[in-house]
C-alpha cells in the first residue's frame, strides 16, 4: 500500500482532474464577468474561483472521505438520495449543461454570420444537427471521441493563450466602471455567479472516477487518498484559475468596446473579442474547436446521465430509450437560446447549490459528527428550504410567512442567505449531538 504519490502520479491525476472541471461551456462566464465588474473585476474573480475552483476540488476529496455520492446523500434519508441525485443529474445534464455547451459554438461562429430574422430557423437546424450526431455516436461510441478529447485540450489552452496574449500586449480598452450588483457586492456576486459552471456538481457526480484513478495507483488509506486529491486537485485548480484570469481579463478590457451591448452573453463577447483581434476566420478556428470539445462534453454528459437512470430503473428502462429522451429535451430547451438557458438555470442553481456546498463541508468534516444523522439532516434541510425559498424568489414566487421571513437573512439579497443559519443550525445540531449521542445510538 502507497503512502501516497510519485511525481509522475501526482501529474497524471492532477491533468486528470483538470480535464473533468475543464469544461468548454465555462469558458463563456470569466469574460461577461470581467466585463460588468470592471475596476472590481480582481475582487469578483477571486471570490468567483472559490466556487469555480476550491470548491469542486473539496467535493472530490469529500467524495473521497464519503466513499461515493450515494454513501454521502443516504446519510440524510433515502428519499432525499433519490431527489437530489436525479436533479444533480437532471442539471448537469439535459436540462441545462447539456444544452448549454450544445448552444455555445452556434454563438461563437455561426450567429455573427447569420441575419437576425433567420436566427431561430439556423439554431433549429444547428441544433437537430448536433443532437442527431449526439445521438448516434453515444449509441456507437468510438475512439475517435477520446481521441477528439485528448488533443482538443491543449488545443483549445493554445488558443486560450494566443488570444490572451494578443489582449495583454494590444487591450481594447481600460477596465470600466462596475455594473449592476459588481458596484457594492463584488465578492458576493463573482461566489454566486460561480455556481454557473456546475462545477461543484460534477465534483459530487464523477468524483469517484478520479477515486478510483487514485486507488489503481496503490493509495487505499483513506488519509492519504483526500491528502492526496486536495494536492494534486490544488495544482488542477491553479491551471483553471489561471485559465479564469485570462478570460476575465479579456472581458474586463473589453468593457468599453461593448458597453452598448450591456445584455451580451460570455460566448458572444468571446466571438467579439476573437473578431477584434484575428478577424472573422478567428472565429471560425475558435468556433470551430469549441463546437468538438462541446461534443465531447455533451456526450460524456448524455452517456453518464443515461448510464445513471437506466441503473436507477434497474435496468427496465433501456440505455437506449434514456439517450433518446436526453437528446429530444436537450434539443428543445437548446431552441430557447443561450441567454435564456443561463438565466433560466439560475433559480434551480440558487436552489441546489447551498446544499451540496453543506454536503461536501460535513463530509470532509465527517470524522468529528461521526454521520450523525440530526446534524447532517439539520443542516442540509435547513439550506433545502432556504434555497428553494430563493431560488422562487427569483422567479417571483412567494411561499406565505415563509418566504418573509427567509427574506429576512443575513445575506440574502446576495443570494447567500443560506450561510448564517446553516453555521447557527450546525451549531446547535452538533451540541445537541455531542449531549446526546452516547444515549441515542440513532443521532
Amino acid at each position: 500500500m502507497k503512502p501516497g504519490l510519485s511525481k509522475k502520479q501526482f501529474m497524471t491525476i492532477s491533468l486528470t482532474l483538470f480535464a473533468m472541471f475543464f469544461g468548454a461551456g465555462n469558458f463563456i462566464f470569466p469574460p461577461n464577468l470581467g466585463k460588468e465588474a470592471g475596476d472590481n473585476f480582481y475582487m469578483a474573480i477571486m471570490f468567483f474561483c472559490a466556487t469555480a475552483v476550491l470548491l469542486p476540488v473539496l467535493g472530490v476529496a469529500g467524495i473521497a472521505r464519503a466513499k461515493g455520492l450515494q454513501n454521502l446523500v443516504r446519510r440524510i434519508d433515502p428519499v432525499f438520495a433519490f431527489v437530489f441525485t436525479a436533479l444533480l443529474y437532471l442539471t448537469i445534464g439535459p436540462l441545462f449543461a447539456i444544452p448549454r455547451a450544445a448552444n455555445m459554438p452556434f454563438d461563437i461562429a455561426i450567429k455573427p454570420f447569420v441575419p437576425d430574422d433567420s436566427l431561430q430557423i439556423w439554431l433549429f437546424v444547428y441544433s437537430a444537427v448536433y443532437f442527431a450526431l449526439n445521438y448516434y455516436i453515444c449509441l456507437n461510441p468510438s475512439a475517435l471521441v477520446k481521441l477528439l478529447g485528448r488533443y482538443l485540450t491543449p488545443l483549445l489552452l493554445l488558443l486560450i493563450l494566443l488570444l490572451f496574449g494578443a489582449g495583454f500586449l494590444y487591450p481594447i480598452g481600460e477596465f470600466t466602471a462596475p455594473m449592476g450588483d459588481y458596484v457594492n457586492h463584488s465578492a458576493s456576486k463573482g461566489f454566486v455567479e460561480g455556481y454557473q459552471t456546475m462545477d461543484a456538481l460534477a465534483s459530487l457526480a464523477f468524483g469517484i472516477i478520479v477515486i478510483n484513478a487514485i486507488k489503481d495507483v496503490g493509495v487505499k488509506n483513506e488519509r492519504h487518498l483526500v491528502v492526496s486529491t486536495i494536492k494534486a486537485g490544488m495544482m488542477a485548480g491553479i491551471i483553471l484559475m489561471v485559465i479564469y484570469l485570462m478570460l476575465g481579463y479579456l472581458g474586463a478590457t473589453s468593457g468599453e468596446l461593448f458597453k452598448d451591448t450591456p445584455d451580451i452573453n460570455g460566448a458572444a463577447l468571446l466571438s467579439k473579442i476573437s473578431d477584434h483581434y484575428f478577424g472573422k476566420i478567428g472565429v471560425v478556428i475558435l468556433g470551430s474547436a469549441f463546437l468538438l470539445a462541446c461534443l465531447t462534453t455533451t456526450l460524456g454528459l448524455i452517456t453518464s446521465a443515461s448510464e445513471y437512470f437506466e441503473e436507477l430503473s434497474k435496468g427496465r428502462v433501456k440505455y437506449k430509450t434514456w439517450v433518446i429522451l436526453w437528446c429530444l429535451i436537450g434539443f428543445a430547451v437548446a431552441n430557447f437560446g443561450l441567454t435564456t438557458i443561463i438565466k433560466g438555470s439560475i433559480p434551480v442553481l440558487v436552489a441546489i447549490y447551498p446544499v451540496s456546498i453543506i454536503l461536501i463541508i460535513l463530509s470532509l468534516i465527517n470524522p468529528i459528527i461521526d454521520s450523525s444523522k440530526l446534524v447532517y439532516r439539520a443542516c442540509v434541510y435547513t439550506c433545502v428550504i432556504i434555497g428553494v425559498v430563493n431560488g422562487l424568489d427569483i422567479i417571483n414566487i412567494s411561499i406565505p410567512l415563509l418566504t418573509p421571513f427567509v427574506k429576512t437573512m443575513p445575506f440574502y439579497d446576495s443570494m447567500l442567505g443560506w450561510i448564517v443559519p446553516s453555521l447557527v443550525v450546525f451549531a446547535l445540531s452538533y451540541v445537541s449531538y455531542l449531549m446526546f449521542h452516547k444515549r441515542e445510538g440513532s443521532y
